[in-house]
């Protein structure tokens, strides 16, 4: 956390103070005036305390919900732009970069690993199956899984 950060909380636990005290003492105000009771500075000690307190604590938890707000908006705005994506081989080309040089394109795999928490396992689909290897007979082999075995999940 930088000064900046620092002082930002700190702002904003005193306004958040300040707010929460004078809520509740005008609350309080507004009783002692409905029931006829004298208004005195002694009578505002535990609403301004109370107050504050309470108002401190709940501008915080806000300013927490609206940072993490402002990080999960750029997070999905990251995730739902327009992605160009090669047509054959499926490489993704990085933003703003050349798309007539290879370096600008990345495997999809690498591509979304870096921009969440994503991780991949490899498999292979039927169709690359019959594509790669031919038709294997799968009903008299033991090994369900095709030429490869299976190792679980990870």
């Amino acid at each position: 956390m930088d000064n900046h950060d620092s002082a930002n909380n700190l702002l904003i636990l005193l306004a958040s103070f300040v707010a929460g005290a004078a809520f509740l003492c005008l609350l309080s105000t507004i009783q002692k005036i409905t029931i006829g009771a004298p208004l005195c500075a002694k009578g505002y000690i535990v609403p301004l305390a109370f107050g504050g307190i309470s108002g401190a604590i709940i501008g915080r938890q806000f300013y927490k919900v609206v940072q993490l707000n402002a990080r999960l908006t750029d997070h999905v705005t990251k995730l739902e732009r327009i992605i160009p994506i090669c047509s054959n081989c499926k490489r993704i080309r990085k933003p703003d970069s050349d798309p007539t040089k290879m370096a600008s394109w990345e495997q999809l795999e690498f591509y979304l690993s870096k921009r969440t928490s994503s991780r991949f396992s490899h498999g292979i689909c039927p169709d690359c199956m019959k594509e790669l290897y031919g038709d294997v007979d799968d009903e008299n082999d033991e090994n369900v899984d095709g030429p490869f075995p299976s190792i679980g999940p990870l």
